[in-house]
């Protein structure tokens, strides 16, 4: 993996909370559960522009969403076709793609407990011609989101380079950390980012 140098222009994160989304139409509000409301808040605070990449990713997608359609599914015999058009795994980013009116095509991938660092990863490569947008969401195990406005440039003041001793340190919790200033690397199984 060759180094390349990047920026995190602006984050933005929750955790274990359903933020207020009273900024988007209320006609699509109400279809949102916190899943989708926590994602939209952070893509939200972090959006600059239209000419934006989007990558998302999520270990187990909008697993409450999932697990009562397979409830209503077991118990009616069949399932909403608007509970299931929120459950696909890139509800969240084609929803904020159409409401930002984003013309650029979007990536949503899921490596189960490696979404996060991989996701990040995938952001920061597909910032190479314009920026991107990386959302990461997940509701297993506690509500969390994260969103990032990822450029690069020979100036930036992130290095990626890739990773030699394979400690992994890549937590949401290590993430926030990291985008914080706490921690000065932020370390996955295949590569490093670190402050410069």
């Amino acid at each position: 993996m060759k180094e390349l140098k990047f920026d995190i222009i602006k984050f933005s994160h929750v955790e274990n909370e359903t933020p207020d989304v009273s900024f988007i139409p209320m006609l699509l509000r109400r279809k949102l559960d916190s899943f989708g409301r926590a994602a939209l808040f952070t893509l939200y605070k972090t959006y600059e522009k239209e000419n934006v990449n989007l990558v998302f990713s999520s270990d187990y997608g909008d697993f409450e969403r999932v697990k009562k359609l397979v409830a209503q599914r077991k118990d009616e015999g069949e399932i909403s076709p608007t509970g299931f058009s929120f459950s696909v795994h890139n509800a969240s980013i084609g929803l904020f793609s159409l409401l930002k009116q984003i013309k650029n095509g979007y990536n949503s991938l899921s490596a189960g407990k490696k979404s996060l660092p991989y996701g990040f990863l995938e952001g920061i490569l597909s910032s190479d011609k314009v920026p991107c947008q990386y959302c990461y969401t997940e509701s297993l195990d506690g509500l969390k989101s994260v969103s990032l406005l990822i450029s690069q440039t020979q100036h930036g003041k992130y290095l990626l380079t890739e990773n030699n001793n394979k400690n992994a340190k890549d937590t949401f919790e290590d993430f926030i950390k990291f985008l914080e200033g706490e921690n000065q690397c932020y370390c996955s199984d295949l590569y490093s980012v670190k402050r410069i």
